[in-house]
């Protein structure tokens, strides 16, 4: 027979009070916490092409060439067809992103406040700041490719596939009317060579970002009006958006993944669409809760399963202080077809 004061207590972590797990509930609401701060913070989820897998390491993700070749037809003339080059990038999974938090017993016992709710917020903006930083990070990469994804050894104007470029100036971290001027150089470029993929979006720290709200030549109504210093909002420059985010990379990373390694101390933003990068999705967002006997507590993880890989990389504009492969700018080999 069971204890009567054992079957009269509440239980609202149990589901319908019928559940054999006490906190089945408290973890549905840890979740959805870890959640929600990563849809807060999180700035690059949806500037990259996604793909899911169920199965296996890798997979491919097809690169389609252009056709510019249409001619006149005279009747009688039997139509061929012709050529429309293909190539393939293959992107890997990365290890497991994870970020946990331990709760101890004798703290749970003696704390007079929540530590669920902040203790969520960290997980979530952990991963998704990890997230956003690689992504971040194949974007400048993919701007810094320098092998055609098609008509390799080709020049552009011959049927070579198109490649990135940048802006480079030693004054675009602290001048707007440069970080305005790349705006426009980085339309030119990817308009002139016919490069879709999407709508453009501008990436800058928050420093440019603001810099550029209380630029004298954006914040007039006699002019676009784009920019308002009053609510620190910048709109389209050269038809692309300014969005602020702190996941630019900015330092000489050697450590880690090697495909996330690079020079990025001249960077200052980047100007992409979602197609210059794409992850590989195995298992989204994962939370669970714990108990740990052993140690007298309870133990929090949450974990993300992907990767990460330059794709379409023409589809990826630097804007940075300073080149560090000498081979864009002036000296990129179709610069004299702008």
């Amino acid at each position: 027979m069971a204890d009567e004061f054992t079957d009269a207590r509440s239980r609202p972590g149990a589901r319908l009070n019928t559940g054999t797990d006490d906190r089945e509930l408290f973890l549905v609401e840890f979740g959805d916490l870890v959640l929600q701060a990563w849809e807060e913070v999180n700035n690059y989820e949806s500037l990259t092409w996604s793909k899911s897998i169920t199965q296996g390491k890798a997979d491919s993700f097809p690169i389609i060439g252009r056709k510019r070749d249409a001619q006149e037809h005279e009747p009688g003339e039997r139509i061929l067809g012709g050529r429309i080059e293909h190539n393939d990038v293959e992107i890997t999974l990365d290890k497991m992103l994870v970020d946990s938090a331990f709760v101890a017993e004798i703290d749970q016992l003696m704390l007079h406040y929540d530590v669920m709710g902040p203790y969520a917020r960290q997980l979530g903006e952990s991963l998704s700041t990890s997230y956003d930083r690689r992504v971040a990070i194949m974007h400048i990469l993919a701007s810094r490719q320098t092998v055609r994804p098609y008509g390799v050894g080709k020049l552009f104007s011959a049927g070579g596939g198109p490649l990135p470029n940048g802006y480079f100036d030693s004054g675009v971290a602290t001048d707007p009317a440069k970080l305005e001027a790349a705006a426009f150089v980085a339309a030119e470029w990817i308009k002139l060579f016919d490069i879709g993929g999407g709508p453009l979006s501008y990436r800058m720290g928050w420093g440019q970002y603001l810099a550029l709200s209380k630029y004298s030549s954006l914040d007039k109504v006699q002019w676009s009006g784009s920019a308002n210093r009053s609510t620190a909002t910048v709109g389209l420059i050269a038809g692309i958006q300014p969005m602020a985010t702190n996941h630019i990379p900015k330092t000489n990373i050697t450590t880690g993944l090697a495909k996330y390694q690079g020079d990025f101390s001249a960077v200052v933003a980047h100007i992409s669409n979602q197609m210059a990068v794409g992850t590989l999705n195995r298992r989204g967002l994962k939370v669970v809760m714990l108990d740990q006997p052993d140690r007298l507590g309870t133990e929090i993880i949450a974990s993300k399963f992907n990767g990460h890989g330059t794709l379409r990389c023409e589809c990826a504009f630097e804007v940075a202080t300073s080149d560090v492969t000498s081979l864009r700018g002036s000296n990129h080999p179709d610069v004299g077809l702008l």
